[in-house]
């Protein structure tokens, strides 16, 4: 996430993320699921900044009508924060120009959150530790931590520890949006109907491949392997609330890819070596009138 300061003001590139693995442990007592997760950070991403006003004021302005105003908006909620716990007498213009899909499961408003805090930081010169800012992340919300550190982690409790974890091998990466309304985090974990208490054996296994792969340098169908670890246990609870995610997954299937739901969703991204196929596949999507991005993992 890198900072660029002119006359006071940052430019922030906030990045999305994908979850290559995703596993539903339990319920906790407290309301929340503990989850074992894989991230991703992607090219892919929003564009924020931040300028420093006079007055304790904080603004905030963005070019996207689906995304909500002031306090309801978790990047102001994370300037609020900031402000209120470590520089009362400080305030910020933010200006937010949104390129992720808003509500798909690529972590648009958690990635904004984590700039901010970082920016804000920067920008205030308040000099804080990331330990500091990883407290106000997971008051902010799951995947706001993992953002402070990008690249490829693993994520336990709700979401919130965060594990650094060897780069995931260097791919493309299509993402593949159905047009309209997204899908609600909360509503897709209440819609989990629970079979066996899990152990999250997936995740950890794929977390152990990248460790050894980081050691090893290369194993023979290492690709293969990894691809066959992949899991999103928020799947069939988001098939069950958005018509027509589910064929969109069979038609990805069908086109020969291995498509994998990325948090709650509606999003599904493709991992792939030949970025040639994937954007033959991206002008055929965008002809069926999904919205189609090509990007790339981040190391």
């Amino acid at each position: 996430m890198p900072l660029y300061q002119h006359q006071r003001m940052l430019e922030i590139h906030a990045p999305a993320k994908i979850n290559l693995a995703l596993e539903v442990l339990y319920r906790r007592d407290d309301g929340y699921h503990q989850l074992q997760t894989v991230l991703q950070e992607l090219a892919y991403g929003d564009l924020l900044l931040l300028e420093e006003i006079p007055s304790a004021r904080l603004e905030l302005n963005c070019d996207h009508p689906r995304v909500p105003p002031s306090e309801a908006n978790l990047a102001f909620k994370a300037a609020l924060l900031l402000q209120r716990r470590y520089a009362p007498r400080r305030g910020a213009r933010l200006t937010l120009y949104k390129k992720i899909p808003v509500a798909a499961g690529l972590g648009g408003g958690s990635s904004n959150a984590a700039a901010v805090l970082k920016g804000l930081n920067e920008l205030w010169q308040l000099d804080l530790s990331l330990a500091a800012l990883q407290e106000l992340a997971a008051e902010l919300g799951s995947d706001v931590a993992f953002f402070l550190y990008g690249g490829t982690a693993l994520g336990r409790g709700r979401g919130e520890i965060i594990e650094p974890l060897p780069p995931f091998p260097e791919a493309f990466v299509l993402l593949v949006t159905p047009r309209g309304d997204g899908l609600s985090t909360p509503l897709v974990y209440r819609s989990l109907s629970w079979d066996i208490i899990k152990s999250g054996e997936k995740t950890a296994k794929f977390a152990a491949l990248l460790k050894r792969l980081a050691v090893l340098k290369e194993e023979s169908d290492y690709w293969e392997k990894l691809l066959a670890l992949m899991v999103n246990d928020l799947e069939k609870a988001a098939f069950k609330l958005l018509q027509g995610l589910y064929p969109l997954r069979q038609m990805l299937l069908e086109m020969g890819f291995k498509p994998l739901l990325s948090g709650s969703g509606p999003t599904f991204f493709v991992l792939g070596k030949d970025k040639g196929a994937l954007l033959a596949a991206a002008r055929d999507l965008e002809k069926k009138g999904y919205q189609v991005i090509l990007t790339s993992t981040v190391s």
